[in-house]
């Protein structure tokens, strides 16, 4: 049971300007390797050049190919006027489509004068 009492000699007391030591010396050591981080990545833009100077493989510069004449182009050929589609059938088989479901729902249909607004999706 020796090992785990504790006597009044083995008590640390940290004073308040040790804690601001500590405190100072970390945040320099954190400071000085992120400034150092980041002079080294300025450093890395200068790593292509060194390469290049190294392998000693000057590339000459390609002579410039001669610009191709332009082509004419054609003009496009006039469009035909679109024709109107007769949607008639269409017409007539929505609206038999839209009043058989008012009918359903029990919703008057009608005879004459049936406008739709707007169509939404139910499902």
């Amino acid at each position: 049971m020796g090992l785990l009492a504790a006597t009044a000699a083995d008590e640390v007391v940290t004073t308040f300007p040790e804690a601001l030591v500590n405190t100072a010396l970390g945040m320099g050591t954190v400071f000085l390797v992120l400034i150092l981080i980041s002079f080294i990545i300025y450093l890395m833009k200068f790593i292509p050049d060194l390469l290049d100077r190294s392998s000693g493989k000057k590339e000459a510069a390609p002579a410039p190919k001669p610009a191709p004449r332009p082509v004419p182009v054609p003009k496009p050929a006039p469009k035909p006027a679109p024709v109107k589609a007769d949607d008639t059938q269409l017409v007539a088989v929505i609206t038999a489509a839209v009043s058989a479901a008012m009918e359903q729902e029990g919703t008057p249909v009608p005879a004459e004068g049936l406008v739709i607004r707007s169509i939404k999706k139910r499902y």
